[in-house]
């Protein structure tokens, strides 16, 4: 069995494997990470579902990152 290349087939499959930038502010990250956490508190079940935890983990990692990175620039300085 041989590995085929996924292709979107319609514009919102592009959108949703797509690798988006955005500009948002130290603050704005926390909101959405105190929000997150928030959510998910009230809504454990949801993490049952394979697709939702994958994308909750891989924005924790995103903004832990970026966070991370920030404060590791500005240490040096």
């Amino acid at each position: 069995m041989t590995k085929q290349l996924f292709t979107p087939t319609d514009s919102y499959e592009l959108y949703k494997s797509t690798t988006l930038k955005c500009n948002l502010t130290g603050a704005e990250l926390s909101t959405i990470l105190y929000i997150l956490d928030d959510y998910i508190a009230s809504n454990e079940y949801k993490l049952d579902d394979p697709d939702f935890k994958q994308n909750v983990d891989r924005l924790y990692a995103e903004f832990q990152s970026v966070t991370d990175n920030f404060f590791a620039q500005h240490e040096e300085d």
